[in-house]
């Protein structure tokens, strides 16, 4: 790997000698004729701050106990270098199924048909997969790939600032629909560190090809999941682990975004938990949305009473005869949820807790089904006469039974309250039939 004023020497040698000019139409959106050159197959360097590879070189970062800004300051680094042209040779061997082949079969194939883009320093702007599954070729026989020697490459003006590199980057990259797609992790990167820059809105929007609402999206997303990886896991910008969950936190930044206080966490907490189990679910992720969205109150006021969490009463209520339970997690009054959050946050209890919630999400989800098939009351009274059937009244303490008294009378009005509805609708079906 040259030094950068060597191959700023050579770059600007080459330049000179050549006459040669190809069109490009996305440097500050107009159209330029930029030098067309060829250098050896070395000189140019990976460009860090490529916006595809930032999820794998954080992740190597933290595997490996570098500092966090190891691939940032590192671009002179022939170290940082070589990993990075590791995890663009990745990407170089990926295709999308159906349309995109993968960039290394098609430089077999093809060999170099488009010039790489490049700045006067030599970094890579556009083509750093490309280069890579050059060297990657080469080095694999010099001589069926002796083309690749030499690399074709068009010149960014010296005047280029990274705020043009950028652009430059995000334009080809939302344009080109023959490019292998950001994942989403680093597409939501690339949005939030835009918006960071300072650049409006509608630029923004113009710039990565999205509506406001994408855009906020976007960045919704990608905050849900740093919280969840810094406050839940304690693995800090680790985004491999959930490249498989895109719906899943952006279905998080949807329903969180709506709520406040206790009420969020415990929503925030609620889809944590679903987060942990994704891979063991029964069910599409998707179907457990509603588990922290407008079911959250119903979540929380079960998986509280599963546990025997007693939920500090915030204010006076009117109805003291209500569910000990009834949690409105939209609002601000009614119990508060910390005692909740607590149970939650407790990582000693945390696969307990987790197994709980499944089960509660289960049930919740199965009467929602049952509502419409019109199965739900006979699949609820099934099940409160399965749990009174395990009931072992030995092992009950005995300063536990006269509350156990009162359940019982609670049940049995509840029986009878039911035994007449269920009469008088037999006998309302009978007079309809007659």
């Amino acid at each position: 790997m040259e030094p950068a004023h060597i191959r700023e020497a050579q770059i600007a040698e080459r330049a000179t000698e050549s006459d040669k000019t190809e069109p490009f139409y996305e440097y500050q959106s107009q159209p330029y004729d930029l030098p067309v050159i060829l250098v050896p197959l070395g000189l140019p360097i990976y460009r860090m701050a490529n916006f595809r590879t930032r999820t794998a070189q954080q992740a190597y970062a933290r595997r490996e106990g570098k500092p966090a800004d190891y691939f940032a300051s590192g671009e002179e680094n022939e170290a940082a270098q070589q990993r990075q042209h590791e995890f663009l040779l990745k990407y170089a061997n990926t295709g999308r199924e159906g349309s995109v082949a993968p960039i290394i079969d098609v430089l077999k194939a093809e060999r170099q048909r488009q010039p790489i883009l490049i700045t006067r320093r030599g970094v890579v702007v556009n083509g750093n997969r490309r280069l890579a599954a050059m060297r990657s070729l080469f080095e694999e026989d010099p001589n069926l790939y002796r083309e690749f020697a030499t690399v074709k490459c068009q010149l960014l003006p010296a005047t280029a600032t990274e705020k043009d590199i950028v652009e430059v980057e995000v334009r080809l990259q939302m344009k080109q629909r023959t490019e292998l797609d950001y994942d989403w992790i680093n597409e939501c990167i690339a949005i939030r560190e835009l918006r960071d820059s300072g650049r409006p809105m509608k630029e923004l929007m113009a710039l990565m090809n999205k509506k406001k609402v994408e855009i906020d999206d976007a960045i919704n997303a990608l905050t849900e999941a740093d919280l969840y990886l810094v406050e839940w896991l304690n693995r800090g910008g680790d985004y491999e682990a959930i490249e498989d969950a895109k719906q899943l936190f952006f279905d998080i930044g949807e329903n969180v975004k709506a709520k406040t206080g206790d009420a969020q966490e415990v929503s925030r907490r609620i889809a944590w938990l679903l987060a942990d189990r994704r891979s063991k679910l029964k069910r599409r992720v998707y179907d457990f949305k509603p588990m922290f969205g407008k079911k959250a109150d119903e979540v929380a006021a079960k998986l509280a009473e599963r546990f025997g969490v007693e939920l500090d009463e915030s204010g006076p209520s009117d109805d003291e005869d209500g569910d000990d339970f009834a949690v409105d997690l939209g609002g601000n009054t009614g119990p508060t949820l910390r005692p909740l959050i607590s149970l939650m946050d407790d990582a000693t209890r945390r696969d307990e807790v987790s197994d709980q919630l499944v089960e509660v999400c289960e049930g919740i989800i199965e009467i929602e089904r049952d509502k419409r098939d019109g199965q739900m009351p006979l699949n609820l009274i099934q099940s409160a006469n399965g749990k009174l059937s395990e009931v072992d009244m030995t092992r009950a303490a005995p300063g536990s039974l006269d509350a156990i008294g009162k359940q019982l009378d609670a049940v049995q009005a509840n029986v009878d309250r039911l035994r007449g509805f269920l009469e008088r609708q037999r006998a309302e079906t009978k007079s309809g039939v007659a």
